[in-house]
């Protein structure tokens, strides 16, 4: 079984290396690229501490190895979040966690090792509901998220990859507790080396399929009417349909709170297999809510430049146009205008003054 073990492990953590080798080289400039470069690298580090007996220049690996895998999970965390949002950022928050996590994690291991049971409970608790608020929040982003890309490889991919990332978390989670207290710590080290092994070869397999690129990618919205037909030829049928969709600018239907694709779809009586090809392949958008965002924005612009509107709150205008809280709305306005709601409806005003005198 050790053979086995270090076959499995020895090979996971070489492509390991090698993948963030590949995304270094190719996607260093985008945030997602970086975070899977790092991810790859903790994993890398978490397989070498885990196998009993190693030590290098006469230090035991798991010591020296320890901040950079009890940083691993929130690294794997960020690297998912990243990629359903093209717009990703890392916060303080985000930070907050990752360092609490990679703390709390290397504390307890060093308690553990020392003997101390007075601490090491307390700040494993700690790390283990941190580590189980991650696969939760996760897995409720996933969800939430199943139907907003538009492209659909790109939809199968995250579902399976993140699939895989709770499966070891949580054979991780179990393998350190019940297994380990069972004797049974052999089996569980060599499950997790050939789960470690089956994620990194998919990536890897991912990553050098001919339109690998989008695993990383990053776009803003762009102007759907200027897009319109540069992908491919468009059927009569087609014509039709992407005459609807072009005609919802300026509509209420986009507008409206909680709007999914599969809810406009059945509005607009056009599958919604349909929809999401016109909108992706045609009109060049890369998920749901980036085309919600176009005409929402574009919306916005004229409300908050309209002077007879100046004194409604930008809470009450980003409801009225369909978000749910003013902080999605602060993001997806500043990032095609450069300018908050308040600095763009302060300039405007400015403008539309000087322009009266």
């Amino acid at each position: 079984m050790e053979t086995l073990d270090d076959i499995l492990r020895f090979s996971a953590f070489g492509l390991l290396l090698w993948l963030a080798v590949l995304t270094l080289r190719d996607f260093r400039d985008r945030l997602a690229g970086r975070l899977g470069a790092l991810s790859a690298l903790s994993s890398a580090a978490y397989l070498m501490a885990t196998k009993p007996g190693l030590s290098v220049l006469g230090l035991n690996l798991d010591m020296v190895l320890l901040p950079f895998y009890t940083i691993s999970p929130a690294l794997v965390w960020l690297f998912c979040l990243s990629q359903f949002d093209d717009n990703f950022r890392v916060t303080n928050t985000h930070r907050l966690i990752a360092v609490t996590k990679m703390v709390t994690g290397g504390a307890g291991y060093v308690s553990w090792k020392s003997g101390n049971l007075d601490f090491f409970w307390p700040l494993m608790l700690v790390s283990t509901a941190i580590l189980i608020g991650l696969l939760v929040h996760l897995a409720v982003t996933a969800w939430q998220g199943r139907h907003d890309d538009l492209v659909e490889d790109r939809r199968r991919f995250r579902s399976v990859f993140v699939a895989g990332v709770i499966f070891i978390s949580v054979g991780i989670l179990v393998s350190e507790t019940s297994l380990r207290n069972n004797g049974l710590e052999a089996y569980g080290l060599l499950v997790q080396a050939a789960a470690f092994l089956a994620i990194t070869v998919f990536l890897l397999w991912r990553l050098s399929s001919p339109n690998g690129e989008d695993l990383f990618f990053r776009t803003a919205g762009i102007d759907s009417r200027s897009a319109v037909g540069d992908h491919c030829e468009l059927t009569p049928g087609d014509q039709h349909d992407l005459d609807v969709i072009l005609g919802l600018d300026g509509t209420d239907l986009v507008l409206e709170p909680g709007l999914t694709i599969t809810k406009l779809a059945n509005r607009l009586k056009i599958p919604e297999h349909r929809l999401r090809h016109l909108i992706n392949q045609h009109m060049r958008y890369r998920n749901f809510a980036d085309f919600l965002n176009h005409h929402r924005i574009q919306a916005a612009k004229s409300r908050l430049s309209t002077i007879e509107d100046r004194n409604i709150p930008v809470l009450t205008v980003a409801m009225d146009l369909g978000y749910g809280s003013l902080g999605p709305f602060n993001r997806a306005f500043k990032e095609r205008t450069g300018l908050t709601p308040t600095e763009f409806r302060t300039q405007s005003l400015l403008t539309e003054a000087s322009a009266a005198k």
